[in-house]
């Protein structure tokens, strides 16, 4: 199966590959396979370096930007650098569920107070950033992590939201922000689809 005429198949006999590339798929894109990168990078220092400036040996020699990021994941997991969840700035928790709403409907319940307290315990959040019907930037309410949702029609009548919560100090956050995120969007998915919510979202 192909991606944007990227390989995604899993497999890799030869035991090196990650981020679901086969050995065969990354020495045709890049040139190298996954044996070759581990050893250039190892013997440029990689162990020791930032997820920055990994990739910018990786762009030495590769100019894609999309390949430069996956070299570099892969190589910080295979060397234990990056645990899975990880990033530059702390873990982060994933969610996502398709709901039989429209869009417009779906992204009032997130930005109307009234709306979200129905669903989402969350006072005193704060919206950094809001692009209407796509996507929300929050600071969650504590402050200090940062929550994104975007949302994506799929079809008449549904619609993907996805939800990452980052900045997160642990892997016991993530798991439970996981559980927290599976649930909101639950409790939203039972009220809209019953329409339940109050008459805005029910026009």
């Amino acid at each position: 199966m192909k991606r944007d005429g990227r390989s995604t198949v899993t497999t890799d006999s030869s035991g090196l590959g990650g981020a679901g590339i086969t050995e065969t798929a990354v020495r045709k894109a890049t040139g190298k396979g996954w044996g070759d990168w581990y050893s250039l990078l190892d013997a440029a220092g990689a162990r020791e370096m930032t997820h920055q400036q990994i990739m910018a040996v990786v762009a030495l020699q590769h100019p894609a930007d999309w390949w430069q990021q996956v070299i570099t994941v892969t190589y910080e997991k295979a060397r234990s650098i990056r645990t899975k969840h990880h990033k530059d700035d702390g873990f982060s928790a994933n969610a996502s569920k398709v709901i039989n709403a429209r869009v417009t409907r779906l992204f009032d319940a997130w930005v109307e107070d009234a709306q979200r307290a129905l669903w989402l315990e969350a006072p005193g959040w704060h919206v950094r950033k809001s692009t209407p019907y796509k996507n929300l930037r929050v600071t969650w309410i504590e402050g200090r992590t940062h929550v994104e949702a975007h949302f994506w029609p799929r079809g008449e009548g549904r619609t993907l939201i996805q939800v990452e919560h980052s900045k997160l100090g642990s892997l016991a956050d993530v798991q439970r922000l996981k559980a927290f995120w599976g649930g909101a969007l639950e409790r939203l998915r039972e009220l809209v689809e019953t329409a339940d919510l109050p008459s805005p979202l029910v026009a």
